[in-house]
């Protein structure tokens, strides 16, 4: 026989599981309808598979948010860089992947041994924070001798000593 608290909590776990599926049903629902209305698929066809129909949907919808914000009025001190694209996708523009562009400058040489926390917050991903862990690090253990030391501290991990690995000394 459960006892007052266990059948609460199987009440509470069915409630959750009924309310979940009841919002899966609505959201399937719901997007089907929304991809009916897709009625012409990439490269002027129709009709086509559920699939093909939504994928005509989220294209339209990107094309949407581009054609707006194309005819938004550019503003005249924007510290972002814009980026040319095209006004409408095809099927060819779909397994395109984005161009980065990498800076000429050589990687700023920072010596993680005798570095303010000033000179740590230029490296990328350091922020102030991650920073004094550095150098709190530094200050409790002594001084780095490899980058394998740097993920001693808490917040730097593989991909953050990818970065740094250019860009610091020892």
């Amino acid at each position: 026989m459960p006892t007052v608290a266990e059948r609460n909590a199987l009440l509470f776990l069915a409630a959750v599981a009924l309310i979940g599926g009841g919002a899966r049903v609505v959201g399937t629902s719901r997007f089907t309808r929304e991809i009916e209305g897709a009625e012409h698929l990439p490269g002027g066809r129709s009709g086509g598979s559920i699939g093909a129909r939504a994928l005509a949907s989220q294209i339209a919808a990107v094309d949407s948010a581009r054609q707006a914000r194309n005819n938004r009025p550019a503003r005249a001190t924007s510290p972002r860089r814009s980026r040319r694209e095209p006004d409408s996708s095809s099927e060819a523009d779909l397994p395109k992947i984005l161009n980065r562009t990498v800076s000429p400058r050589p990687p700023l040489l920072v010596d993680v041994n005798r570095a303010t926390q000033a000179d740590l917050e230029r490296l990328p991903r350091v922020g102030p924070a991650l920073a004094s862990r550095i150098i709190s690090w530094r200050e409790q253990h002594g001084p780095y001798r490899s980058l394998e030391d740097l993920r001693h501290v808490r917040g730097i991990g593989p991909a953050t000593v990818a970065l740094l690995a250019p860009a610091v000394t020892f």
